[in-house]
């Protein structure tokens, strides 16, 4: 008997063939047009990955921030965060007055010459 046209054997006939160029122009060409293709349908795709991924960091980053600050405030106890409040009033106010006096009419010192 001869095996040779036995079907099971070797490569199916009917698997399609990678295309033959007859230039390299020609296989650039259609390597760019597919490749185009290709990436118009990706596009979108990879828009909404990053988007999803944008939005999950910015979540992140402020809930870990939120969570950080409400935390550090819940240890901290009542006496330390009356202290810290005066603490902050007193030197806005020490600020304020300082600015005033700068800024007030006739109140500009100008340092002495750095020869004198």
């Amino acid at each position: 008997m001869n095996d040779f046209n036995d079907s099971t054997a070797g490569p199916s006939r009917s698997e399609p063939e990678a295309p033959r160029y007859n230039s390299f122009s020609q296989a650039f060409g259609s390597a760019r047009k597919d490749a185009a293709s290709i990436a118009r349908e990706a596009a979108p795709k990879l828009k909404q990955a990053l988007a999803g991924a944008a939005h999950d960091m910015a979540y992140g980053a402020a809930f870990g921030a939120c969570f950080a600050a409400c935390f550090a405030k819940e240890l901290l106890p009542s006496a330390v965060k009356d202290t810290l409040r005066r603490g902050m009033r007193d030197g806005k106010r020490a600020g304020e007055q300082a600015a005033t006096e700068a800024t007030a009419p006739g109140s500009v010192e100008m340092p002495p010459p750095l020869g004198a």
